[in-house]
């Protein structure tokens, strides 16, 4: 083994690894999906009608 690393401690640093990358992908998914599937804010802008008169020229 590499630097006098036993198995057990490769397979720790293996399975810990996996572990944390289940973690780190999982966050990031339910940030995904949460994110996208939320309401969407409030417009600032006020919702008004524009009037549009065809055929003046003022």
């Amino acid at each position: 083994m590499a630097l006098g690393l036993g198995l057990g401690t490769t397979l720790l640093t293996t399975v810990g690894s996996v572990g944390l990358g289940g973690v780190v992908a999982t966050a990031t998914i339910i940030g995904v999906v949460s994110s996208q599937t939320a309401a969407p804010e409030p417009s600032e802008s006020p919702a008004r009608s524009s009037v549009i008169e065809y055929g003046s020229n003022s």
